[in-house]
């Protein structure tokens, strides 16, 4: 064998032996390794096997921790816990309270429910309790006595009813000026929810519970909206909105202002964090503008063409605001939180916001002279005798001041046995005007008193024609009486004027006929004064029942204004009535679903025919706007 063979043999035989000694090793390791393995399922079988009759590891029974006890032990151990108890009560402010077991008969009755708590738990999971224990119940374990415990509580110090704080939910501050609202936080004040509180107690004691936090539990009255609600934020929102508009109306050169310091002062705030304006008080504001800015109705001071200065009685010529119209207005801008600068609105509307609201473009008519003057911007256009309503008959023309109504071209005026065809019509108090009398061939003088017209303001054709042609629907018409200005010709002939005794007697007998004062003897009375008043001062001094006749227009005075208050007040009554309907429906509407269309649709229906008044009492309107606009989102 040579020896290239020799080394070959001996490197196999090598291997042989390495691979030996391998098989050797893998086999001693599996030897140890099944028997760690044996160790282990032996001391897990011990361990279960000891579990059978402990409480598994980390196991809770009413709070106490029974981990690896026997029933006996535990018992041991929770009847140490039942002697010792006592529950610290946390409350709010950093106070506490102490309930001791004793003191309410806390008891323990173990009976078999142990033994059955612990057959319940499956002792081959011990391994997976040290990380997972078991929190158990004895529903009838430990008791305690009612009554006592009723007691115990009743006398606690956060039960004293004088010590109590309410809690106040979060709101709005009062209005800052230059800045608006801010929120004021929640307080949340310390009354006790009285039955939460005891089954909180309750709950604590029969499970050993050592501590009880109240407000964590719940035993406070809480407030309802805080802070960070977000009715308040909402509420927040809407407010600066509301007061951050400005609302400035012009009058001439006067002009009022509503800014937040205004606005705020109507601004409510409902319990359910609502923001809505005070109808009441808006409606005082506008009215109080009405007071201040409205005209109609009112005397005006004229300075005459004679230079003497005269004041010509209330008729339908001035301004007078719209309040409806201004108050809804008013609330849209506020609402929007929209600025405005101009105007109200207005019903009626005047020539000039100055002293004199009639202008410089009027008729001028003295009814004593039964002459007329008519200016435009303050020139003379014409002037001409006329003849004015008969006083023999009743028809006196009242004086006053009155606008110029329209004007009509070929009319034909009617009544109570007449048709009286004129070229030119222009009405300015009721169906009393200016027009043509194209059967009259005198004006001027004393022909009123008795051949005057129905009311009316006869003129020459020509005047008639002048006027017309100059003049426009709102211009003011002043009609007055001036003593010492008598005519008593006329414009064309010597008609003679009646005796001074006649027309005397005839106005004592007109203002006798008044009787007895009614809403009805309006006529009556303005037909005696009108009367009176185309008297000479010498014939009114001979009048000697004026008295009666003063006495009568007082009387009047209140019934009218007494029926005016009944009506605003019965007119104030419907309102509200017909909008508590409308707020009922809105109510109805509750939370916002994809059936809620009928119910919004029904509420919104019903407040577009309401009134203008009534809308402004609608106190939930906000609350429709929100259900809408949820719908819509809704898709």
């Amino acid at each position: 064998m040579n020896k290239e063979n020799v080394a070959s043999a001996d490197a196999i035989q090598e291997k042989k032996k390495f691979h030996g000694a391998n098989q050797n090793k893998r086999k001693k390791y599996l030897l140890v390794a099944g028997v760690i393995i044996v160790a282990f399922a032996a001391a897990y079988l011990i361990v279960s096997l000891v579990f059978q009759n402990r409480f598994l590891p980390g196991t809770t029974i009413n709070g106490v921790a029974c981990g690896g006890k026997t029933v006996e032990q535990t018992e041991e151990i929770l009847k140490q816990e039942t002697e010792s108890y006592v529950l610290t009560l946390a409350e709010r402010g950093d106070a506490e309270e102490e309930i001791a077991g004793r003191d309410i008969g806390l008891e323990i009755d173990f009976g078999n429910e142990l033994e059955q708590l612990l057959e319940q738990q499956n002792g081959f999971r011990w391994p997976a309790s040290f990380s997972n224990g078991e929190e158990l119940q004895a529903e009838q374990l430990i008791s305690c006595d009612e009554d006592a415990l009723q007691e115990m509580i009743s006398g606690l110090s956060c039960m004293d009813e004088s010590s109590m704080t309410d809690s106040v939910d979060a709101g709005l501050s009062e209005y800052i000026e230059g800045t608006g609202y801010e929120i004021v936080d929640a307080v949340y004040g310390t009354r006790i929810r009285t039955s939460v509180f005891y089954a909180a107690v309750r709950d604590a004691v029969t499970n050993l519970q050592t501590e009880l936090n109240l407000e964590e539990a719940g035993c406070y009255e809480d407030p309802e909206y805080t802070e960070d609600s977000g009715e308040v934020q909402t509420m927040l929102e809407t407010a600066n909105r509301y007061v951050g508009t400005t609302v400035t109306y012009e009058f001439g050169n006067s002009s009022e202002v509503v800014d937040g310091s205004m606005i705020s002062q109507w601004v409510v705030f409902g319990d359910d964090m609502s923001v809505t304006l005070d109808a009441e008080k808006m409606t005082e504001y506008v009215s109080g503008l009405a007071s201040s800015y409205n005209t109609a109705g009112q005397s005006k001071t004229l300075v005459t063409t004679y230079g003497t200065t005269v004041t010509v009685p209330g008729g339908n010529y001035g301004w007078k605001i719209d309040q409806d119209s201004t108050f809804t207005a008013l609330s849209g801008y506020i609402e929007a939180g929209e600025d405005y600068t101009g105007e109200v609105v207005y019903s009626q509307t005047a020539a000039s916001h100055d002293s004199q609201d009639y202008g410089n473009t009027y008729v001028e008519i003295n009814l004593t002279a039964q002459h007329l003057w008519f200016y435009k911007n303050g020139s003379l256009v014409v002037e001409s005798d006329f003849v004015s309503g008969s006083v023999k008959a009743g028809n006196a023309t009242p004086t006053g001041s009155y606008r110029i109504t329209y004007k009509q071209k070929d009319a034909v005026l009617r009544g109570q046995g007449y048709a009286s065809p004129v070229s030119f019509w222009m009405p300015f108090n009721g169906g009393i005007g200016l027009h043509d009398a194209s059967w009259r061939s005198k004006f001027g003088g004393t022909i009123y008193k008795t051949s005057g017209s129905h009311g009316c303001i006869n003129l020459p054709y020509n005047a008639a024609k002048t006027i017309y042609e100059n003049i426009s629907a709102g211009d003011a018409v002043l009609v007055y009486t001036l003593s010492g200005t008598e005519n008593s010709g006329t414009s064309s002939s010597g008609s003679t004027d009646s005796t001074d005794t006649s027309s005397v007697n005839a106005v004592i007998d007109v203002i006798n006929a008044i009787g007895t004062v009614t809403l009805e003897s309006e006529s009556a009375i303005s037909n005696a004064r009108s009367l009176y008043d185309a008297l000479s001062a010498d014939n009114q001094s001979q009048v000697t029942n004026y008295s009666t006749l003063t006495d009568a227009e007082s009387a009047y005075a209140a019934l009218a204004a007494e029926q005016e208050a009944q009506q605003q007040a019965a007119e104030l009554q419907e309102a509200q009535s017909q909008a508590q309907t409308v707020i009922d429906a809105i109510n109805e509407i509750g939370t916002v679903t994809a059936e809620s269309g009928t119910a919004i649709s029904n509420a919104r229906a019903r407040y577009d025919a309401l009134s203008d008044t009534a809308k402004g009492y609608v106190s939930n309107y906000n609350t429709l706007t929100a259900a809408e606009a949820a719908y819509a989102a809704l898709g």
